[in-house]
């Protein structure tokens, strides 16, 4: 019990640092939430528009579902080196390294409640996604949970990210450079079972957008999003902790 309890006191601390944070800038999150839903408003009106078809035609169900997918494995890659940067930038860093627990469990325990958000954003707007497309796209159970099963992949992704973003200046260069990576991730024909599949939850988030289109696919995918998941996450850690070590040794930790 007593192994347990600094993660849950730390944990509940960081949720309280959280909603103080969220209060303090909810028009920030605000703001930026609309951006990117006014951003993705004007993608799928351009598709449409080139397209000449209408919302209700399901030419565009792939894209939308895809957003949704794309808002929380961008949310995984992205967090724990945005924790890194704005950390260095609040020359706070280097204090982190006298907490109890190392840095990596506290970028775990700060991704754990940023996936739990996510999770929550990801099952509303699949909700919304639902009712505008007339229930063609489906808030299903195997969508959620393929999409949950991958995401240790995008956090193994989000560990490496942040290594790097310890050994270099600009770290907000690395998180821009993230996010088409994401996208295309997000995007890529991975189903039927191919190279693709091999990639970071490219075949999740195939087999994620096919349940909730109403499609089947094999049960073995299942299995291999899971080996996928554990690959990618033992891969990113390794990375971070290599990165850690070596920012450790040429004295850069935390530097402007």
């Amino acid at each position: 019990m007593s192994t347990r309890r600094p993660w849950i006191r730390h944990g509940l601390n960081e949720a309280r640092r959280s909603l103080a944070l969220a209060r303090r800038y909810w028009v920030e999150a605000v703001l930026g939430i609309g951006f990117i839903f006014s951003l993705f408003g004007g993608l799928v009106f351009a598709v449409l528009k080139a397209s000449g078809q209408s919302l209700d035609s399901g030419q565009a169900d792939g894209l939308i579902i895809g957003f949704a997918l794309w808002m929380f494995a961008s949310g995984l890659a992205h967090g724990s080196a945005q924790e890194i940067v704005e950390e260095t930038q609040q020359r706070t860093l280097e204090q982190l390294q006298l907490a109890p627990m190392s840095l990596g469990q506290l970028l775990t325990v700060r991704l754990l409640l940023q996936s739990v958000v996510g999770l929550i954003l990801l099952v509303l707007t699949l909700g919304v996604i639902a009712w505008l497309t007339d229930g063609r796209v489906q808030l299903s159970l195997p969508a959620l949970g393929l999409a949950v099963l991958g995401a240790p992949s995008m956090a193994g992704l989000g560990y490496a990210l942040a290594g790097l973003s310890l050994l270099v200046k600009r770290g907000e260069l690395l998180m821009m450079a993230a996010y088409p990576l994401v996208i295309g991730l997000v995007s890529l024909p991975a189903l039927p079972l191919s190279g693709l599949s091999a990639l970071p939850y490219a075949l999740a988030a195939a087999a994620a957008r096919a349940a909730a289109g109403g499609q089947t696919f094999p049960v073995e995918v299942w299995a291999w999003v899971a080996l996928n998941s554990a690959v990618f996450l033992a891969a990113g850690l390794a990375i971070f902790r290599a990165c850690l070590r070596q920012a450790r040794h040429l004295g850069v930790l935390g530097h402007i």
